[in-house]
């Protein structure tokens, strides 16, 4: 292993405070070390503590076994099978997850072995981490910061790293990838040199990843505001046609559809950071938006049916993720309404029966970010747009077919 000795950061040399932990975490960590344990704060919370960011979640790691952090914790409950973690939980649903160092068995090869239960010490836990600034102890005992890894200097350069040898370590896990790319788009980080060129060589390999899992990958990453970046360098790095099949060929082969998706996955980027609301078919809608848009305009769709033909593109996309088939019909749904509203605007013409469809709400909304690169404070912003341009009035609209009816009904009123 590297750097067998760590370089080891005194509280005085470092600006991580205990004011900025959590306090529940802080109850964790001291429960343990009066036990007699080892107990570091761990991952992205020590990352972002040390770039002034606010972390999100509060991991621990101990030489503890699980069994023996249940004793210490009344409110503990062990979970997993294949990677058993303890969860702390405390009042707000706030849950604080500690796991035993780790460190990968002896002989590979044996099939026997537990991989993800194999316990070690502080190093080789660090070592089977992923990523150099992911990598990194806040211990509680004396409140250093402890670096096996080269973390420290990582931050400092900007860069986001492999641990280890990045050829070897993409091929045991693929989706190491991913996460590289992720924390380099959310954190404005370059990418290590042999990290990128692995990522090159290797990208292939994505294709053969579980696509529930990569489902995950993705899912979380829409929701966490920085899917445009991190979609910027997905084309960049030619992952777009390995994760998303010809679906994402059409975005690394046309720049004009590549700069749409980006500006569109702004907008509800954007949106996350104002915690104004997107649904997840509405997020996913906007994804697929600029590639629906080219199928749908590639043929004469007058006398096909539209959503068949995006059900049938989709899966002969040959995709690797696997989109849920109920999120999958969300999104087709959507994505017909929207072009049906996009006609509309052109032709001054609307089948407002549509508004009786389960996804008007979300198709209202896409809409508006498409056609304005923004998401207008109305409650059905497709309607105040429409109003906007053609002088469109239901209330007139209704009193005036009243109007024509009554007119119908009145004695005399038909010819003989």
């Amino acid at each position: 292993m590297e750097n067998k000795q760590p370089v080891i950061l005194e509280r005085q040399n470092h600006k991580v405070s205990r004011k900025q932990i959590d306090p529940d975490a802080l109850k964790v960590l001291y429960r343990l070390y009066r036990h007699g344990y080892k107990a570091y704060l761990v991952g992205g919370a020590v990352r972002d503590l040390l770039l002034g960011k606010s972390p999100k979640d509060f991991d621990v790691v101990t030489d503890a076994r699980p069994g023996q952090i249940k004793k210490l914790f009344a409110n503990c409950f062990l979970i997993g099978r294949r990677f058993r973690l303890a969860h702390i939980r405390f009042r707000g649903g706030k849950i604080i997850e500690v796991a035993t160092f780790r460190k990968e068995p002896d002989d590979p090869a044996d099939e026997s072995s537990d991989r993800n239960n194999t316990f070690g010490t502080p190093i080789e836990d660090a070592f089977r981490r992923d990523i150099t600034i992911n990598g990194l102890f806040y211990d509680i005992s004396n409140f250093s910061i402890i670096d096996f890894v080269g973390g420290l200097e990582d931050i400092q350069r900007g860069r986001a790293c492999i641990i280890g040898n990045p050829q070897e370590r993409f091929v045991e896990d693929p989706v190491r990838m991913w996460r590289v790319i992720r924390h380099a788009s959310r954190l404005e980080f370059t990418i290590e040199k042999a990290t990128a060129d692995a990522i090159a060589a290797h990208k292939d390999l994505l294709k053969g990843c579980s696509g529930a899992r990569l489902f995950e990958e993705l899912n979380k990453d829409m929701g966490s505001g920085f899917s445009s970046p991190l979609f910027r360098l997905f084309i960049d790095f030619g992952v777009m046609s390995r994760l998303f099949g010809t679906i994402g060929a059409c975005v690394e082969q046309s720049p004009r559809v590549a700069e749409k998706l980006l500006a569109l996955l702004q907008v509800a980027d954007s949106s996350v950071k104002s915690n104004t609301t997107l649904s997840q078919e509405a997020r996913f809608t906007l994804l697929f938006w600029p590639w629906a848009e080219t199928v749908l305009s590639s043929r004469d769709a007058r006398d096909i049916d539209k959503m068949q033909l995006l059900h049938d593109t989709f899966s002969e996309s040959d995709m690797p993720i696997v989109i849920p088939k109920g999120l999958k019909a969300g999104i087709i749904q959507t994505i017909c309404i929207v072009e049906r509203m996009c006609r509309a605007m052109e032709s001054g013409r609307m089948r407002w029966s549509l508004k009786k469809r389960s996804r008007y709400v979300d198709a209202s909304l896409v809409f508006s970010i498409v056609h304005t690169t923004g998401i207008l404070p109305v409650r059905d912003p497709f309607e105040h747009i429409f109003r906007e341009k053609y002088n469109y009035s239901p209330t007139r609209r209704r009193k005036r077919r009243y109007r024509n009816k009554a007119r119908r009904s009145a004695p005399g009123s038909e010819t003989s």
